[in-house]
């Protein structure tokens, strides 16, 4: 610096470095600091007021200082109602986030014991817009932009009514049945029925022709898959054609349950590992469908701690579900698992057990992770090539959205159900083309949307399953097959049917015939 920019000894403002003589040079660096040298201003005369010297000051370069101090009191008052404003965005957001619907049981306590919960709250003045506007589509000429949604999953408010056989009865034409479905529904509920165990459990793996290998044997997951083709038509364990089937299957369940963390796993036998979590999901909507079909509140420790355990094993950051518990270090989850965990949370929500919303959260962020066009299509796991997206998956992961709360009019949802009801991918029974899989997945999104899809895809799907039963054959034990469906022909890789057996496929074949009254459509009455 030149001799001519040294500050003068008169200046009245004067730089400093913010290092105080003595001091042992904790300067934190060069910084300005604006000074008044008071020696400088001139002594006040008597018949001054304090006013005329407070203008001459001002005058004389305090007027410089004044309008900076005022300007950084608003700069510092604008922020501090920009940080309110926010708070309060927040508390709202995070209000409407809760979708916590009065359920008629008591609420589970059920946590993560690594993460914080938020624990859901209902607040009278939103409750009610709320819920009406859960299940409403856009309005028209609304604008549905293809941008982030927020995760708000659907009302479960009568999800579970149209199993009611006198209200199925009436209305199942309208709804997308037929009378040849419900005869196909029975016949497989009777093979199925034949094939219980003594004490309440069903095998994938023995007890009839074709059945699964023994690798994917899960006692477990044949036992929730049976039940679920029983409640999905309305039988339950205090009403319906099988009563004492269904009550000798939820007793088995409950039966083999862990009493301390709720895992329905058959890993007495050491059973289930991939099909694990596959299982345990599947048992835990049977629990919560028979508990929000009866109100038995016998069911309910059990529901609540199955779901307990679901909760606690979603990867914690990641959000999604894999073979077993996750953690940061352990897998990321895959499409498939995750879907029969949100389902079973989606059915915990019916039964008046109460979810954390973070999980509904997580899960979103999850499918972001394995979303390919915009959200209108979707792969296996995160990380993977556009390559691994298929249509199975893609129905996957459109039925998840809708649960989570995507709008009829999405455009990446009407993208995706565009591409399944191409043609290539309608319901064919044949060597190379059935995905009954793929099927129950479809069946569910299109059911929800409704409308000239739904009719088209109802009749074609209803068709080729009911024509494809097994109707004649011996009914001697080890060979009984009527009723059922049978896995060969061998159909596409993501079916598994060649893997897990005759009573895997009759009981998704079983649940895709129900699916008109099954679950109340998401969009529809």
């Amino acid at each position: 610096m030149s001799s001519g920019d040294q500050p003068q000894p008169n200046s009245r403002h004067r730089e400093s470095t913010g290092t105080k003589p003595g001091s042992k040079g904790r300067s934190r660096g060069p910084r300005t600091v604006v000074s008044i040298d008071f020696d400088t201003m001139e002594s006040p005369k008597e018949n001054r007021t304090w006013l005329e010297n407070f203008r001459q000051w001002a005058n004389s370069g305090g007027k410089g200082l004044a309008v900076s101090l005022l300007v950084h009191a608003i700069v510092l008052v604008i922020l501090g109602l920009i940080a309110f404003q926010t708070q309060r965005r927040s508390d709202v957001d995070t209000l409407i986030l809760t979708w916590s619907e009065p359920g008629p049981l008591v609420q589970s306590t059920a946590s993560k014991s690594h993460r914080p919960v938020a624990t859901p709250v209902e607040v009278a003045s939103i409750a009610g817009s709320a819920a009406a506007e859960k299940n409403s589509p856009p309005s028209p000429g609304s604008d549905a932009s293809p941008g982030p949604l927020g995760v708000v999953p659907v009302g479960v408010g009568g999800a579970l009514a149209g199993r009611n056989q006198r209200l199925r009865n009436a209305n199942l034409e309208q709804l997308g049945g037929s009378s040849d479905a419900e005869r196909a529904i029975k016949a497989g509920l009777g093979w199925l029925a034949r094939h219980q165990t003594s004490d309440g459990h069903w095998e994938l793996h023995q007890g009839y022709p074709d059945a699964g290998r023994s690798y994917v044997k899960t006692d477990t997951g044949a036992t929730a898959l049976a039940l679920l083709a029983f409640l999905g038509h309305g039988d339950t364990h205090q009403s319906g054609d099988h009563q004492q089937v269904v009550e000798k299957g939820l007793k088995w369940l409950r039966e083999i349950q862990d009493p301390m963390t709720g895992d329905l796993h058959d890993q007495r036998q050491e059973q289930g590992r991939n099909a694990a979590f596959y299982a345990h999901s599947m048992a835990t909507i049977a629990l919560c469908e028979a508990l929000a079909m009866t109100h038995d509140a016998q069911l309910q420790p059990a529901a609540e701690l199955a779901v307990k355990y679901l909760i606690e094993s979603q990867h914690p950051d990641m959000g999604g579900w894999k073979y077993r518990p996750l953690t940061q270090r352990v897998m990321s989850g895959d499409i498939s698992v995750t879907a029969w965990a949100l389902m079973a949370l989606h059915s915990a929500r019916i039964a008046g057990i109460s979810v954390p919303p973070e999980e509904f959260q997580r899960s979103s962020g999850f499918l972001d992770r394995v979303q390919e066009h915009g959200g209108a299509r979707y792969k296996y796991e995160p990380n993977e090539p556009e390559s691994r997206v298929t249509v199975a998956r893609t129905a996957i992961g459109l039925l998840c959205r809708q649960w989570l709360g995507w709008p009829k009019t999405h455009p990446p949802l009407v993208d995706g159900v565009k591409f399944l009801m191409e043609d290539r991918n309608r319901p064919q029974w044949s060597a190379g083309r059935r995905n009954v899989f793929e099927w129950y997945y479809i069946t569910q999104v299109v059911h929800n949307m409704g409308d000239d899809d739904w009719k088209l895809w109802s009749t074609t799907i209803l068709d080729a399953v009911v024509k494809n039963q097994v109707t004649a054959g011996s009914s001697k034990p080890g060979q009984d097959v009527r009723g059922s469906w049978s896995p060969r022909p061998e159909g596409e890789g993501e079916e598994y049917a060649d893997k897990a057996g005759r009573l895997y496929l009759t009981a998704m074949c079983i649940l895709i015939l129900e699916t008109p009254y099954r679950h109340r459509p998401i969009y529809g009455e």
